[in-house]
């Protein structure tokens, strides 16, 4: 699903992001991206969503080289991957309903289809009872499962959390992580940043530690450490 080979990036002036990385991550799995702020945990997901251009090295995502693609696939190649945030970035005057419907509308799905989905979608992550709500009414967990509902409802063969559970207490975060392993026993692979040490351990999933933009440790069923 993932292949960097041999992949650095260089901001000006000489700033390491990532520093010859080779990571393969196949499809299906489900992997933790690890290290302290300023590691190359963001650089790394910036370069899989194609926002930057590595300085080295070849990234393919999906088995598409992501250096060839036309500028013209760049749309498609984003909205086939599903990103959940730390701060949501739901649509304040949109409904729950209407803010997973946005998903929808963007890859051209019919009205029916959208119609369809969308209760399905909603009633996975425990919120079928909130679909006319506006995201300032619901708690922080609830509007982080309308942002899950949003990056799988198209169901993407990859799932990027990038600290998803950051803003959120421990009790919610379990039900975040739940929902998150629920999604990938459907098949989806899911990459999660993270620095929530607990969460990482309790899951005893495989852990790429980064550092100073290099891998320096890459274990199955790893431990934050």
């Amino acid at each position: 699903m993932i292949r960097f080979e041999n992949v650095s990036k260089v901001y000006d002036p000489n700033i390491i992001g990532l520093e010859d990385v080779n990571i393969h991550i196949e499809r299906g799995e489900f992997c933790f991206l690890v290290g302290h702020s300023g590691s190359g945990k963001s650089t790394f997901i910036r370069l899989l969503l194609k926002e930057f251009e590595p300085t080295e090295g070849t990234i393919t995502v999906a088995g598409r080289n992501l250096q060839r693609m036309r500028r013209s696939a760049l749309p498609y190649h984003r909205r086939n991957l599903g990103c959940v945030f730390q701060d949501f970035k739901l649509l304040p005057n949109k409904t729950v309903a209407d803010n997973v419907a946005y998903a929808l509308r963007v890859t051209g799905q019919p009205v029916r289809a959208i119609r369809r989905k969308v209760p399905e979608i909603l009633n996975l992550v425990g919120l079928g009872d909130k679909m006319n709500n506006l995201p300032d009414e619901l708690s922080a967990g609830e509007q982080q499962r309308v942002s899950v509902a949003r990056a799988f409802v198209n169901h993407p063969s990859l799932l990027i959390a990038d600290e998803p559970t950051g803003n959120l207490d421990p009790d919610t975060s379990v039900g975040i992580m739940q929902l998150l392993y629920r999604i990938n026993r459907t098949g989806t692979t899911v990459l999660m940043a993270t620095h929530d040490r607990e969460m990482v351990d309790k899951m005893r999933k495989r852990v790429i530690a980064l550092e100073d933009g290099k891998v320096i440790r890459d274990e199955d069923k790893g431990l934050y450490r």
